[in-house]
């Protein structure tokens, strides 16, 4: 059965399209048979990450709008990055008219499309074998973002350790996954280096960051400088395979593999 897993944020900025990317083509490279999807209609960035305009046949927001059919919107980047298991992406439309239209949909609208996202997997499975579905959310509460959540195994919400990452997940949990009774596990992103320079400092961090957050903890990974610096338009988890963000990454995938059973 296909598995669902939506990577989600309080807040722009954290990390979560970088991890979301990352995790998926990972997966791929496994061998296992991945489709990625952007549902951040409002700042859609996987098709920069990918480089991927010229491909595109077809918008996810087509698909969801009854437009077009889901195995016209996923684009094959298996070849391209050359993955074990295939390795699909389904990208939003990041024309600015485009983005202005998915903010105007109403809730009816909306209903309609978590209609379409629930029947996704089944129709992902049937029709090209996918094994894994990752979306990468818009941050805070979008309908969007809301239909990714309700429709998912499990959803990871990605934070930092900033006072206001913390209030917004800690007020999602309240507002969106506590009454949807969702799976749900944090991942810290860009934690402080001096916080692993020692095994007490590692043990303080962990006492620290279980302090603040009432879901449990998936994985904490440090701000890596390179990884800042690194072109947005790579897929860094293929590109560096040694780096220590890469294994954080690979453990996080299997973690999410076993919690979303």
């Amino acid at each position: 059965m296909v598995k669902m897993i939506s990577i989600h944020s309080s807040r722009g900025g954290t990390g979560k399209s970088l991890i979301a990317s990352n995790i998926a083509a990972i997966l791929a490279s496994e061998g296992r048979n991945v489709a990625l999807m952007d549902f951040d209609f409002r700042a859609p960035s996987l098709l920069t990450v990918f480089q991927a305009r010229n491909a595109v046949r077809n918008w996810l927001n087509n698909y969801l709008d009854g437009k077009a059919k889901l195995e016209d919107v996923m684009n094959d980047m298996t070849e391209k990055y050359k993955t074990k298991g295939t390795l699909y992406v389904g990208f939003a439309n990041p024309d600015m008219e485009a983005m202005r239209e998915m903010a105007r949909k109403d809730r009816k609208w909306q209903m309609r499309a978590l209609r379409r996202v629930m029947a996704m997997k089944q129709e992902l499975d049937d029709k090209l074998g996918v094994e894994i579905v990752i979306i990468d959310t818009s941050p805070g509460v979008q309908y969007a973002s809301v239909n990714a959540v309700v429709s998912a195994d499990i959803s990871v919400i990605v934070s930092s350790l900033d006072q206001l990452d913390i209030e917004g997940v800690e007020r999602m949990a309240s507002d969106l996954y506590k009454p949807f009774e969702k799976k749900t596990c944090i991942l810290v992103n860009k934690a402080r280096p001096h916080m692993f320079v020692s095994e007490e400092s590692k043990r303080n961090l962990l006492d620290e960051v279980s302090g603040h957050f009432s879901q449990p903890l998936v994985a904490i990974i440090p701000c890596y400088c390179d990884i800042l610096l690194a072109q947005r338009v790579s897929l860094f988890a293929l590109d560096r395979p040694e780096h220590p963000f890469t294994w954080a990454l690979r453990e996080v995938a299997k973690r999410l593999e076993t919690l979303a059973e």
